[in-house]
């Protein structure tokens, strides 16, 4: 065989050799998600809405740029949903053989957070305070997710990244416009998330996730 030939044929193999380890990398995200997967995408019309209206709520929240990430991410199918992800989790970035990065999002987190999130009914809470923990929650843990996508590997430091990040909401101009029952409901929803991030990373870490004095 001419050296030409041998090339060609080395190339081929090794072409054949990458997309096969892609395809093993994207089925062992797909498993470490529970399986039943998809992408967001327009003809999944349900969970494509859904996922744009989360946008435009993050973006209202006073951060459009991490709302124009996500859009960016689902537009290189690296945004899926997950049905069978853990009620536990509202999202999870997975990655496998350095070839394949997901952020998975838990359907019903997706379509319904109230639900996904009051697993017990809380006739006590009204219920925009309810809609804004939710939302407030499911965007942090997206959030904290992109800290995973972009390599931080510790769990602490990614509840850091969140914590941060809610604080950036605390701050934002929108909220300054709000009704004073709105902002009543935001201000209770804000603290939730807050609160239930610290205890998450003291899980993660045995350490406080308070701020330093």
């Amino acid at each position: 065989m001419r050296v030409r030939d041998q090339l060609i044929v080395a190339v081929a193999l090794g072409a054949a050799t990458y997309f096969a380890l892609v395809r093993i990398a994207e089925a062992k995200c797909e498993t470490a998600a529970g399986g039943g997967v998809a992408p967001v995408e327009p003809p999944r019309r349900e969970e494509f809405e859904a996922f744009q209206d989360l946008r435009g709520r993050i973006g209202r929240m006073g951060d459009p740029a991490l709302a124009d990430r996500l859009e960016r991410l689902r537009e290189a199918r690296e945004i899926w949903v997950a049905p069978n992800l853990g009620p536990e989790r509202w999202a999870v970035f997975v990655e496998a053989l350095s070839l394949a990065k997901r952020v998975f999002l838990r359907r019903e987190a997706l379509l319904d957070p109230v639900a996904h999130l009051y697993r017990t009914p809380r006739p006590d809470i009204p219920r925009p305070y309810q809609e804004a923990h939710a939302w407030l929650g499911l965007a942090g843990a997206l959030r904290h997710e992109l800290a995973h996508y972009d390599g931080l590997r510790d769990e602490a430091a990614a509840y850091d990244v969140e914590l941060a990040w809610y604080e950036t909401v605390r701050q934002a101009a929108p909220l300054a416009r709000m009704g004073n029952e709105e902002r009543r409901a935001w201000d209770w929803g804000l603290e939730s998330a807050v609160l239930s991030a610290r205890k998450a990373r003291e899980t993660a870490s045995g350490a406080s996730g308070a701020p330093p004095p």
